[in-house]
């Protein structure tokens, strides 16, 4: 019914290009018979290797093999694609084929070889051609196999808080955030299979963002503005939860994925299956289900916060076609979920619930086009209904949320000379509505049209002026520019609001970076980058007392746009003994919107502070890092760190800033087994703006251990991991929660993940 309802109320072109999609690659097939990539993996001893994940980023592509190790792709454009490989125990194993346009079928031989280092291999998400992450020009990380069920928490911001440069906004065990870079809420993007989530996470703390990370094939995280390929809302960073809903391969075998979880900080389990199935020789159908149960957190010293119990539930239907010369895919999504948020003590607002739920269709079709200067052409469209009911105490629903999403983004890969990219168009329209007496703001549309050019260049060439095939060790110039146009109007209803407003915002943003290889194992890059993010509704328009952050919040009209003016330099090692990855990065941001708590005023007899949204320039000063050694042949030591300092030019200091942290490790791995422990250490936090929301927390340091084993039965692969959070039960508080003033964050957990590959 949320579906149809969506469906109902998308524009036009979206519910044409949701049934044109698969005819448009249909007709595609006219031009010709493209040759498949035929591939086996193998390991070091040249036995197959069944269950390895190959990976086209350049397309958005993967599949994984049979038990004979074989892989075939069919239906990709003619050009040069880098495959990745990546199974659980083995170094990401890569190469470079050309695909001709009327040329053989390409055969490949890819050899991986075991390592205990936790090596990244794709990021989709940080390039519109896909690269390693070796190549990028920003700091970015993909979890996978062991290193994500080691992290694997209720939430995505849960399961990333260990990562450098990545915390949490807290606002109870389900309403969680990621923060990156001291960045959170409307300025990081939190995607899935590349689909921006439509939720409200970004606008209030006690909202949750609505994907569950068991359905998650791996996770990308970009640290560091985005705003290239996504426009308005990427200024700190991307998160790209990668499921595979929508299949790009039609797989040689019954492709399956069940995995679980069971948490003692809270108590409850979840689970999450998903099947893919060839349909014929160009088709295949994936299904995938998931559900989970929490009970209310256990906070540190044996305490608990009441009332904070979760469930949800999720699932996914799709079908991909893959042509000779097209492809086309459709998927049905829905997300269906109920938690508590924490309330302080004797809180007039206490028991507050948030029922609600996502649906969401989304389209794509790729066609190969007869030229060479552009080859390949990419259509992506998503139509989404959301809404949740903030349910009182005596069960009456104080107010209702509704947000309708619709995207259409149109890329195309480009090769000119020595010079390969994309361009791109995309647009991003909302409808938001809040009912009922508790509303925060008006109800409101908006719109966003944005374009793009992204082009990467190789700075070494053969002394012929050719370039390498895959600029093995050569220097990398990636430089790009975009347009956007954001438009926010607000409607007349409730009389506090006044009446409606139209809002303009455009901007220009642009980077340019560059990547150095140096010797066979360093590689040092460097970037800067232009980025923009238009004020929200909430905080133009605001005019209500706001439960999640107990304040009184008055909209500024007058708000101008954000704009981000960054620099980076990044130094990566890797080897057969070590990998590493060290960056720097000061982000200037123009106009940055903040609270300012002005005063207090009155809400119904009870005197809560006054927020007025005000905006001035702030700058934010960051180092993180990350290295693995070998110690032996089995062992690993580990060692992070990140700090981030963000201050208003004009004085003080920006509020909710992560602590500065310091962590390490060991971990054994040898065959089928696994152990590792470590310990991190959060500094206290005193640069804080004060009063009643932002208090200053105290230093703490966590100690965690984990075991793990996995095995074959037949072509199935188990793993199963058994870790220990916080074993010490420490009770400490998180400067970057909302909620810091009255509630703790988690205490000793004991969690199980077991997972099952086919």
């Amino acid at each position: 019914m949320h579906i149809i309802r969506s469906l109902r109320r998308a524009p036009v072109w979206a519910l044409l290009l949701l049934f044109l999609s698969p005819s448009t690659a249909l007709a595609a097939r006219s031009f010709g018979i493209s040759p498949a990539v035929l591939g086996t993996v193998v390991d070091s001893a040249g036995a197959p290797l069944a269950n390895a994940h190959v990976i086209v980023a350049e397309v958005a592509r993967s599949t994984t093999t049979n038990a004979q190790g074989e892989f075939v792709l069919r239906g990709l454009p003619a050009g040069e694609y880098h495959l990745s490989v990546t199974l659980i125990g083995y170094a990401p194993g890569h190469r470079v084929v050309r695909v001709l346009a009327d040329g053989e079928d390409v055969r490949v031989r890819i050899a991986m070889i075991p390592t205990p280092l936790r090596l990244s291999s794709v990021i989709v998400s940080a390039s519109p051609t896909g690269t390693e992450t070796d190549r990028l020009t920003q700091a970015a990380v993909e979890l996978s196999g062991r290193a994500l069920s080691r992290s694997l928490g209720s939430t995505i911001a849960s399961t990333l808080v260990q990562e450098p440069g990545v915390s949490q906004r807290f606002n109870g065990p389900a309403a969680t955030m990621p923060v990156i870079r001291g960045l959170t809420g409307d300025r990081i993007l939190v995607l899935q299979d590349g689909d921006r989530s439509g939720d409200l996470a970004s606008s209030a703390g006690d909202h949750t963002v609505s994907v569950d990370p068991l359905a998650a094939q791996r996770v990308e995280v970009v640290r560091g503005p985005a705003s290239l390929l996504y426009g308005n809302n990427a200024l700190g960073g991307v998160v790209n939860v990668v499921s595979n809903d929508i299949p790009t391969s039609v797989p040689t075998h019954l492709e399956g994925r069940i995995g679980s979880q069971s948490e003692t900080v809270t108590p409850g389990g979840a689970v999450s299956a998903g099947i893919t199935t060839a349909l014929g020789t160009r088709g295949a159908l994936s299904a995938r289900a998931g559900w989970r149960d929490m009970g209310s957190l256990r906070t540190g010293g044996a305490a608990s916060l009441s009332g904070t119990d979760a469930r949800t539930i999720n699932g996914s239907l799709g079908y991909g076609y893959v042509g000779e010369r097209a492809n086309a895919g459709l998927a049905i999504k829905a997300y269906d979920f109920n938690y508590g948020i924490p309330s302080a003590p004797g809180d007039p607002e206490a028991g507050i619930r948030i029922d609600g739920r996502r649906t969401m269709v989304s389209a794509r079709s790729g066609i190969q086009l007869p030229r060479a200067s552009l080859p390949y052409v990419r259509i992506e469209t998503t139509a989404q209904d959301y809404s949740h009911d903030e349910v009182e105490s005596d069960g009456a629903i104080g107010t209702n949320f509704q947000l309708r999403t619709q995207t259409l983004n149109g890329q195309a890969t480009t090769a000119f000379g020595h010079f390969k990219g994309a361009v791109g168009v995309q647009g991003l329209f909302k409808q938001y509505a809040a009912i009922g007496e508790e509303a925060l703001t008006p109800a409101a549309n908006s719109s966003g049209i944005g374009a793009f050019v992204f082009q990467e260049l190789p700075l070494h060439l053969k002394a012929d002026g050719r370039d390498d095939a895959d600029h093995e060790g050569e220097a990398q110039l990636q430089f790009g520019a975009r347009w956007d146009n954001y438009s926010i109007v607000s409607r007349t209803g409730d009389p506090k609001f006044g009446p409606g407003r139209t809002t303009d915002f455009s901007n220009v943003s642009g980077s340019l970076g560059i990547n150095v290889p140096i010797a066979s194992v360093f590689t040092v890059s460097g970037s800067v980058a232009r980025a923009f993010r238009a004020p929200t509704v909430e905080e133009l328009y605001s005019n209500a007392f706001h439960a999640a952050a107990g304040t009184y919040d008055v909209g500024n009209a007058a708000l101008e746009a954000e704009t981000s003016s960054g620099a980076e330099a990044i130094v990566r090692a890797r080897s057969s003994r070590v990998t590493a990855q060290v960056s720097v990065y000061v982000n200037r941001v123009a106009n940055y919107v903040t609270p300012d708590i002005v005063g207090d005023t009155l809400v119904d007899g009870d005197l809560v502070p006054l927020n007025r949204f005000t905006q001035d320039d702030a700058q934010l000063t960051g180092v993180e890092g990350m290295i693995e050694t070998r110690l032996g042949a089995s062992i690993v030591a580990t060692a992070m760190g990140d700090l981030v300092r963000g201050e208003f030019t004009s004085g003080g200091v920006l509020p909710f800033m992560p602590p500065a942290r310091v962590g390490a490790g060991l971990r054994w791995e040898r065959g089928r087994f696994s152990a590792s422990a470590d310990a991190r250490h959060a500094f206290a936090q005193d640069r804080v703006t004060g009063g009643s929301v932002d208090v200053a927390t105290d230093a703490y340091t966590l100690l965690n251990l984990s075991v793990g084993a996995q095995w074959v039965v037949g072509n199935v692969l188990h793993e199963l991991t058994l870790r220990g959070d916080n074993l010490g039960d420490v009770r400490y508080f998180d400067s970057a929660s909302r909620i810091k003033s009255f509630a703790a964050n988690p205490g000793r957990n004991i969690s199980l993940v077991y997972q099952v590959q086919f």
